[in-house]
């Protein structure tokens, strides 16, 4: 059972850079993402927003839609990913942005 996207943060995530991500895909193989960057933006008291930028490879080119991953300490996610650029030195870049409201 995933992990509740509630329950990560910026935090979490920032403690993951350049960690691998795991993505599922259905009768391919897996796709190694590595998180390379994360965004927060703390305008707001009551709202979190964030980003996560990841980089893999150039092909094969993950669609923009939810993905299964998996983390070797976050355990499995599904994320919305939207891939922002590519090229086939440096890989494809995705993003998924969190906008949210705080918990109390």
């Amino acid at each position: 059972m995933p992990t509740p996207l509630e329950d990560l943060n910026a935090k979490l995530f920032r403690e993951q850079l350049h960690s691998q991500f795991k993505v599922h895909q259905d009768n391919t193989a897996p796709v190694m993402l590595e998180l390379a960057d994360v965004i927060e933006t703390n305008q707001s008291p009551k709202m979190e927003l964030f980003s996560l930028s990841f980089r893999g490879p150039f092909r094969p080119r993950l669609d923009q839609r939810t993905h299964r991953m998996e983390h070797e300490k976050l355990g499995e996610i599904e994320i919305f990913l939207t891939p922002i650029s590519a090229d086939q030195q440096d890989g494809t870049m995705y993003e998924a942005v969190f906008h949210r409201f705080r918990k109390p």
